[in-house]
């Protein structure tokens, strides 16, 4: 049972996803830790392997490490000293993501030498997503990775194991788009933090018992929806957000709260709530985020799943290149034409732009993301933080600063 964030600390639910993994690992499962969101969980789950996103831990102080070089990201150095501390809960393998970063090609790359008793797997993905070419390639890749899967553990590509992972990750994500649109129409529906932690849970131990969670909260949100009469109108939101294309879709919220969106890397959603509503209860407790581009929420969340028919690794590629793009991908233009539309449409008081420490991508494309807030007249704040929020008297002034002038406004 997923504890409120209102109730508890984030060092809490850190805490809370530990004692899951630690179930699930009690229970006979060989875990996969993922340092990368967008993975293909549907393939590790296929050879009988429980893929589980690895956090960073506030706790554990990413102080510099002789082994990495100083532009590594503030996410990597942090999950590298938890493993240098012995704090990484007991794994079967790693999975690291090839071509996406320097940072986390770094990591891949020193993590094999320092650790060479750690069985490491690396995916290569292409830079482009929108060619034939593409697919085919990731497809290969993957081909690549299910054999070193079941050379390292004996586990072949079970179809019959596919077909149940299919099944389980299609719900999860029409479960969390369902939530993430109506949020969108109507934040009052469940508060940020509960959805954000909701995901990072599924993310955490893909399994049945979180998936129930997930299927009571929107069963929950379905009956207050029904009342208002806005399913079939949250449902078209959904399909909308999925399909990046909702340029007949008009929404005018009935609100005088500052509504925010949150756009960055690899920022965990639900640390980022706990800083949010501590400097918010002080300045505007009724604002709310309406709606993140995180990586580890949207980015994960609205992708399409891999079908049941032809080749489960062309369609895992398929799946895996349909995930809203990373700023270490091409498409720039594409990720300011979606965020100008969530921002034009849905009524957007404020944006804040969530900046990794180290983090070359993000320091990118936080300018031309600015600019395009700054056309629409909405102001932005830049956060610039390092994976544990060490500073956090510091960012939480600035977020209280920043309602204060939307407060205003």
């Amino acid at each position: 049972m997923i504890v409120p964030l209102s109730e508890v600390g984030f060092e809490a639910l850190i805490d809370q996803r530990r004692q899951s993994l630690r179930r699930v690992a009690d229970g006979g499962h060989r875990i996969i830790g993922c340092v990368y969101p967008s993975f293909p969980v549907e393939l590790f789950l296929a050879h009988k392997l429980l893929p589980s996103v690895l956090w960073a831990d506030p706790s554990v102080p990413s102080a510099f490490e002789g082994s990495l070089q100083t532009f590594c990201c503030g996410f990597a150095r942090n999950l590298f000293s938890q493993r240098s501390d012995n704090l990484l809960e007991p794994l079967s393998a790693l999975f690291f993501p090839g071509n996406r970063c320097d940072s986390l090609q770094n990591l891949g790359d020193i993590w094999r030498f320092r650790f060479p008793e750690d069985k490491v797997l690396r995916l290569n993905y292409p830079s482009s997503k929108k060619s034939e070419a593409a697919i085919k390639y990731l497809a290969e890749e993957l081909q690549l990775l299910s054999r070193a899967i079941e050379g390292f553990f004996g586990h072949p590509f079970s179809q019959k194991e596919f077909s149940r992972a299919v099944g389980l990750t299609a719900q999860f994500r029409a479960s969390t788009q369902f939530i993430a649109a109506a949020r969108l129409l109507q934040p009052q529906v469940l508060p940020y933090g509960e959805y954000a932690e909701l995901i990072c849970q599924f993310l955490t131990t893909p399994t049945p018992e979180s998936l129930t969670q997930l299927e009571d909260t929107v069963a929950t949100i379905r009956q207050a929806l029904d009342e208002t009469q806005q399913i079939t109108t949250t449902e078209a939101l959904g399909y909308a957000l999925l399909h990046q294309d909702f340029d007949d879709f008009t929404s005018s919220p009935n609100t005088s709260s500052p509504r925010i969106a949150v756009i960055g890397g690899m920022v965990d959603p639900a640390a980022f709530a706990a800083l949010f509503y501590k400097a918010a209860s002080e300045t505007a407790p009724n604002a709310e985020i309406v709606v993140d581009l995180l990586s580890f929420s949207f980015r994960t969340v609205f992708a399409h799943p891999p079908r049941l028919q032809g080749n489960p690794f062309e369609e895992i590629a398929k799946s895996l290149l349909s995930h809203f793009t990373e700023p270490t991908q091409e498409g720039l233009s594409e990720r300011l034409i979606f965020l100008e539309k969530i921002l034009a449409k849905f009524a957007i008081d404020g944006l804040i732009i969530c900046e990794q420490s180290f983090c070359d991508p993000d320091g990118f494309e936080a300018p031309a993301t600015t600019s395009i807030a700054e056309k629409a007249g909405i102001p932005t704040t830049r956060l610039y933080l390092d994976a544990e929020f060490s500073d956090r008297a510091r960012l939480e002034s600035k977020i209280q600063s920043f309602l204060e002038t939307l407060t205003m406004r």
